[in-house]
């Protein structure tokens, strides 16, 4: 009963500092709904669509109008502009007003109707890695398409009805299947982490800030008093605020991936959201960590804003993590994201089994555990003056 009392006292206390401190109020509302709302109304779309294109022109062809219409058809590329001037294209291209030039050369059609190989030279701007590979695929496909459909053409004139001539243009066909995210939607796999490490940046500085916080205006003796000299007392009833409030954004983040967005969930919607329960408990202790170490509450800050966005570099979103040099691979398993998001990913797109997941998890408990450690560092720096007023 006492345990109970002290905790609700605690609790209550933490209360009290959230509603008279505008920090608090940053910290565990506006910041989050303004980083998590501008991600999702930024990569809502999800799909890149429509980039400019221009096509330079010299043979004025119906092949050449037939490639132009089919290049502004795609939903990929968007025909910009038409011009016969190479140069002006180019400098179109340099300052950054189309993506791509497509060159049609004189006397195209006749050279394809002849026999002869054509060349349709195209050049991508390809300072957008993303951009680049969208345009490329897109403009490959169409001139491919085009191609066919003049050889179809010839073949079908030449006596071959359409099975025997498709069998001829094309002798293998690749049936393509693309699993997890049939749809290539960027939002589903950017969202569903910058989101998350928009959410654990929040939880992990309010949990820096609330318990440095302490130390820095020097009440840790009146925060042991209220929960009557117990330390585990005084940080559960510290945090408790903080994790529902960060768990119901957890469920907003869902409702905005799986309702809004469309989101496929292919595995245990539960043990996703018992993740993210467990992550955010493992941020919010690993608080301990920066303020046990710093004992200075605007270095612990400033130090775990660069870690958490160190977190999502080293996490394989945008870059293989099978692809980085085998220390950058050991390095990014210090970070509890990064088996979030595998975690994420395996369990929601992949719909793995939960004996996928469960190692996963472990790795983030292991956090956890190892910011327990730093449990009685943290009531030694309340008990001990010469450790407060530190900004």
């Amino acid at each position: 009963m006492k345990t109970k009392k002290s905790l609700f006292a605690v609790t209550k206390r933490e209360l009290r500092r959230i509603f008279h401190n505008p920090a608090y109020r940053f910290l565990l509302l506006l910041g989050p709904i303004i980083g998590i709302g501008l991600l999702f109304f930024i990569f809502h779309k999800g799909v890149v669509k429509e980039l400019p294109v221009a096509i330079v022109d010299r043979d004025n062809s119906t092949l050449s109008i037939k490639i132009t219409n089919a290049l502004d058809a795609s939903s990929d590329a968007d025909v910009w502009v038409q011009t016969p001037d190479i140069f002006k294209a180019r400098e179109m291209l340099k300052q950054g007003l189309v993506e791509a030039i497509v060159v049609i050369p004189y006397e195209t059609e006749k050279s394809v109707f002849q026999g002869v190989q054509a060349e349709i030279p195209v050049y991508i701007n390809g300072t957008n890695v993303l951009k680049a590979g969208i345009l490329q695929r897109s403009v490959l496909t169409t001139i491919k398409t085009i191609s066919g459909s003049v050889q179809l053409q010839k073949l079908m004139m030449s006596g071959k009805n359409e099975e025997e001539a498709m069998a001829r243009i094309v002798p293998v066909n690749i049936q393509r299947h693309v699993l997890f995210n049939p749809f290539t939607n960027y939002s589903y796999f950017l969202n569903s982490a910058l989101m998350y490490v928009m959410l654990f940046l929040f939880v992990l500085l309010s949990s820096i800030y609330t318990l440095g916080n302490e130390l820095k205006r020097g009440t840790g003796l009146d925060l042991l008093e209220t929960s009557r000299n117990s330390v585990r007392l005084a940080i559960v009833g510290k945090l408790l605020p903080y994790t529902v409030i960060f768990s119901v954004f957890a469920l907003f983040i869902n409702i905005l991936l799986y309702k809004i967005d469309g989101m496929p969930l292919n595995g245990n919607y539960l043990i996703i959201f018992g993740a993210q329960f467990v992550t955010i408990l493992t941020y919010q202790l690993m608080a301990l960590i920066f303020v046990g170490t710093t004992i200075n509450l605007r270095l612990a800050l400033s130090i775990a804003s660069a870690y958490s966005m160190m977190g999502i570099t080293f996490s394989g979103l945008t870059f293989p993590l099978e692809a980085m040099p085998e220390f950058a691979q050991i390095f990014a398993s210090i970070f509890p994201f990064t088996w979030w998001e595998k975690l994420f990913i395996s369990q929601s797109l992949r719909g793995a089994p939960l004996k996928e997941a469960l190692p996963y998890i472990c790795y983030i408990l292991v956090f956890l555990l190892v910011s327990l450690c730093f449990m009685p560092f943290y009531k030694r720096y309340l008990e001990n003056p010469k450790y407060w007023g530190k900004s």
